[in-house]
């Protein structure tokens, strides 16, 4: 995402292949905000990720 999209102060990106969880009581405050077209798309990455794959 380009900086100001989403509010956010810079760019910014996603790494589907790095997943992790973070305790919720550690997100202090929010510095942006993502569209549902991005919320889709980062999903769509999960799953080419995390789903298993037809080997030919």
């Amino acid at each position: 995402m380009n900086e100001g999209e989403g509010n956010l102060p810079e760019s910014s990106v996603v790494n589907v292949s790095q997943v992790f969880t973070v305790d919720k009581r550690l997100l202090t405050e929010s510095i942006g905000r993502l569209s549902r077209e991005k919320i889709k798309l980062i999903i769509q990455g999960i799953k080419l990720v995390i789903e298993p794959q037809e080997l030919e």
